[in-house]
Parts: structure tokens; C-alpha cells; sequence
């Protein structure tokens, strides 16, 4: 295990929901002792939490979950604040600090409010502050209409570059069929998601409901999105006190989803899905050498041109002074700031522009060479 790997671990409702308060505070407290064990191992760890309605509806009196989905989001409301004091007072008694952070999948899918969010989380990484994040279901409704947040656990191992993503429910992992069904079903230790050999549906139809609410179809799906990512995928039992464990000293645990893509191509295919390619930035030699060889960040100063009209967040193409592709990636600036900015030192940035901006043009984590 690499010292200062990344984790996004997902807990579901199914795990994280109970009659304490209506939160499984048992759980809750193995977790925490979990991950206690991977942060003094050197491991950065993100945790995906359900259970903001359970909670809410504990909270408010509900013995049945509500129809109304105005109702469910008042239980969110309600849950999230729950939920987050529970996490936090768990945690504080190991020594750490929680945050709170509520995502919606808008946020992935838009480029400037992404970059918010990996800043954000980044942000707290860096002051040793673990994100507890959960999808904000008093706007959003995917989690509260479709189930758990296994979509928006693998949208956050590809925001933050995640090393590991860890999908833990209330079974111990992926069958070739029912177990409640079949007493003779296997655990599949690994699944190949490209092979054609396998038939992803018979698993899919035979497994479909019993990890949760988000159903097996929807922790496959999650898997895809992780690993063209570049992230490790497990899906564990959740049950269990030394899952975490297993995986960071390289056991069997659960079911590990694989792919045959190199992380290079995943790397590609994941800043490839962000759309079309809106602008071109033409970079000195001192630049393309810093890209290319020493991996680093593009900066301002290392940038003569900029063509095209994109704002924040948007994918461009970084080339050469001969017109070769270098690199793409997502910039932190639109073409006009970068066009006040070119040739700059990044201490001059904020007294061109006139407020407080990243050092960075592309950060390298949002970037890939051609």
C-alpha cells in the first residue's frame, strides 16, 4: 500500500440506518476505528454517507417512510445535521475533525462547480480534516428517488483522483446468484468488467435489490465510473470490523471489480467525458518540458497564446510553439483572464485580475499528456 493513498469509502443506508436514533451508531463506531487505522498508516480517507432520512425521519417522529417527496427532503434536512453531529462526535473522540460536505450530481457534471468541490475536499485533505460527504437530498432527489449514493461515491473517486473506492454494504459482496435464495451461490472474489467471457447480466439479474436500495445495477455502474477513473473498486460487507483492514494489507476482501484499461487510458477516458475540447493555450518550451517530464502544473508564465472562448472549468488543449498537442485538461481560469495573465508569475495573477485565483492554469491532477 502506498503511503498517502486516497480512499472514497461509501457506507450505505442499509449500514449506516438503524434503531439508534435512527442511525446504526455501532457501525458507525467500527468504521471510525477502521479508518483510525488506515489515517495512522498514512492513508487519506473520504467517506460517502447515506442515512440523512433515516435519521431525519427518527428525528421527526416518522415510523414509515414518508410518499411524499417534499417530506423526504424535510427529513434530509433534518437527517444531515443529525447525521454529521454523530459522525463528528464518533470521530472527535479518536482525535479527528469532520466535515460536512453536501454534493449534488450537478456539481460533478458542472465544470466550474466541480472544481469548487475538488478544491474544497482537497482543501480539507490538507488540513487533516475528514470530508463526510452525502448527496444534498433537500435539492437533489436521486439518492431519496433511486437509492444509495454508490453514483455519487464513484463521481468522487474521479473528482479527487482516488486511489481506492470501497463500496461496503450488508453483504459480503458480489454472488454469481441470490444467496438468500441459492445456499450454493459464490462469492465472486474478482470480476473482470471487461471480460467478455462473463455474463455481467446473469450476475445483474440474480443479484439485482439485495445491496441496498441502489441494487447491484447500480454498484456496477459505479464500478465503471471508478475504475475509468484510475481507482481500485471493491464492493465488502460493511458487517465485518476488519474489511478496511484486508484491503490496505492486500487480502482477500469482498469482491474486487477490475478493468483492462491501464490508468493512463482510464485517466483519459475520465477528463475525455467532461465534453468537447473548447480552447487552445500554446505553451513555451519551459512549459512543455514541465508537463512532460517533470509533472508538473501549467502555470501562467509559461503560456504565450490562448485561442477559443471557455470559462472555468472547461477542457482545453495545451500545444506547443510548432502546433504539437502537449497535454488537456480543465482550466482554472476562462480564455480572457488567461489572455491578462499570460507570461505572468503566478505572485502577479491576483494584482492583474484584481482578486484571489488558483496558482495554477491546469492543475496537473486535471490533466493528461497527449
Amino acid at each position: 500500500m502506498n503511503k498517502g493513498d486516497k480512499w472514497v469509502i461509501k457506507a450505505g443506508s442499509s449500514l449506516v440506518s438503524g434503531n439508534q436514533e435512527g442511525i446504526n451508531i455501532d457501525f458507525i463506531s467500527q468504521l471510525a476505528s477502521q479508518i483510525d487505522f488506515l489515517k495512522k498508516n498514512d492513508q487519506e480517507v473520504i467517506i460517502i454517507s447515506s442515512g440523512a432520512v433515516a435519521k431525519g425521519m427518527n428525528d421527526l417522529g416518522f415510523d414509515k417512510r414518508p410518499d411524499h417527496l417534499a417530506i423526504l427532503q424535510a427529513c434530509a434536512a433534518v437527517g444531515q445535521r443529525g447525521i454529521s453531529e454523530i459522525y463528528q462526535k464518533t470521530f472527535e473522540s479518536l482525535g479527528y475533525t469532520t466535515g460536512q460536505v453536501l454534493i449534488t450530481h450537478d456539481d460533478i457534471a458542472n465544470r466550474t462547480r466541480y472544481l469548487n468541490a475538488k478544491n474544497a475536499i482537497e482543501a480539507l485533505l490538507d488540513l487533516g480534516i475528514i470530508p463526510i460527504v452525502n448527496e444534498n437530498d433537500c435539492v437533489a432527489t436521486e439518492e431519496i428517488s433511486f437509492g444509495d449514493n454508490d453514483r455519487l461515491g464513484a463521481a468522487l473517486a474521479g473528482l479527487i483522483r482516488a486511489d481506492r473506492f470501497v463500496m461496503l454494504t450488508d453483504q459480503d459482496g458480489i454472488f454469481d446468484d441470490d444467496p438468500t435464495k441459492n445456499k450454493q451461490a459464490k462469492l465472486l472474489d474478482r470480476i473482470n468488467l471487461d471480460d467478455e467471457n462473463i455474463d455481467l447480466s446473469q450476475i445483474l439479474n440474480s443479484s439485482s435489490g439485495l445491496l441496498g436500495r441502489g441494487g447491484m445495477k447500480t454498484k456496477i455502474e459505479a464500478a465503471r465510473t471508478s475504475l475509468n477513473s484510475g481507482a481500485i473498486t471493491w464492493v465488502a460487507s460493511g458487517l465485518k470490523a476488519d474489511t478496511l483492514l484486508k484491503i490496505y494489507e492486500g487480502e482477500e476482501a469482498g469482491t474486487q471489480l477490475l478493468t483492462e484499461k491501464s490508468t493512463l487510458s482510464s485517466r483519459k477516458l475520465w477528463i475525455s467525458s467532461f465534453g468537447s475540447v473548447l480552447g487552445t493555450i500554446v505553451i513555451d518550451d519551459g512549459a512543455s518540458e514541465a508537463l512532460l517530464t517533470k509533472g508538473k502544473s501549467l502555470l501562467s508564465v509559461g503560456i504565450t497564446e490562448v485561442t477559443g472562448d471557455f470559462n472555468k472549468g472547461h477542457l482545453v488543449n495545451c500545444i506547443d510553439k510548432d502546433g504539437r498537442e502537449i497535454a488537456t485538461g480543465l482550466s482554472n481560469f476562462s480564455s480572457a483572464e488567461i489572455a491578462a495573465i499570460k507570461g505572468l508569475s503566478s505572485e502577479e495573477i491576483s494584482t492583474v485580475l484584481g482578486y484571489l485565483a488558483q496558482e495554477e492554469v491546469i492543475h496537473r491532477n486535471n490533466l493528461v499528456l497527449s
